[in-house]
């Protein structure tokens, strides 16, 4: 698990055996996903708990490359579910990257997890591959367990948070739309936010750019959290370069409220 940590993430140091241990051993969810004796998926979780509510911590999820796109991922989530059932749990949470697509179609399109929390640079400055140039903002999900699915993106009028448009050299910018307003907000039942297709590449060609889908998708998603929204839904759109989340008011999908989403 520390070797498969070290090549996701390429990063020197990895979690202390004895902490992996110690976490197995007192109400943590370890897995992996093997080829025959090679590891190619991990899976690291341990308790939290917040007041009286106690759920799941799922802190990594890492695929081996030239094992990814394989349906791992999921895979292992589903795994975690039934283990995190078995010892109690009801509820599971994470942090992601809004602006990862991959994770984004994973955690809300195929598992149906939720976020109405928002996290600035939750993380401070992050030096690993995968994380350097940004400001490591998070999405916080709850995945509940234990509820049967809520009924999905209610239809009918719809807004643009945030909508993209194209400048030179094939380069995508975001496009703040007028302001949401409580009157507007009032007369739909979905509102969108697009990302980029792929952060990475863009970080690559432009990391200025980058930085500006951060701080426009930031705003955006603080200030409809704050209103009562909640990402619901995610949307792959074929034959442009960004996708979409979708988000509903939180009373309409009839779920519980994490505890850190509490008055």
């Amino acid at each position: 698990m520390q070797e498969l940590e070290q090549l996701v993430w390429q990063m020197p140091h990895s979690v202390p055996l004895h902490q992996l241990v110690t976490v197995a051993k007192n109400g943590g969810i370890l897995l992996g996903a093997f080829a025959g004796s090679l590891m190619v998926g991990l899976l690291y979780s341990f308790p939290g708990y917040l007041g009286r509510q106690v759920y799941l911590c799922s802190h990594m999820l890492g695929i081996r490359e030239g094992w990814r796109k394989c349906g791992l991922g999921k895979k292992l989530k589903l795994a975690q579910a039934e283990a995190a059932k078995a010892l109690g749990y009801s509820l599971v949470t994470w942090t992601y990257d809004p602006l990862e697509s991959v994770n984004a179609n994973l955690n809300i399109s195929k598992l149906g997890a939720v976020c109405s929390t928002y996290i600035v640079n939750c993380y401070g400055e992050m030096n690993d591959s995968l994380n350097q140039g940004l400001p490591s903002d998070r999405f916080q999900v709850a995945w509940w367990l234990n509820q049967p699915p809520a009924p999905r993106l209610p239809q009918g009028l719809a807004c643009e948070a945030v909508c993209w448009q194209l400048r030179e050299q094939g380069l995508i910018e975001p496009v703040e739309t007028a302001e949401l307003t409580a009157d507007i907000l009032a007369k739909v039942v979905q509102v969108t936010v697009v990302v980029p297709a792929d952060i990475q590449a863009m970080k690559i060609i432009n990391n200025d750019l980058a930085k500006t889908w951060r701080l426009v998708t930031r705003q955006a998603f603080v200030a409809l959290f704050a209103a009562g929204w909640a990402v619901a839904g995610f949307r792959r759109l074929p034959g442009i370069p960004v996708n979409e989340y979708i988000l509903v008011r939180l009373e309409q999908l009839g779920l519980t409220q994490p505890p850190w989403e509490k008055d």
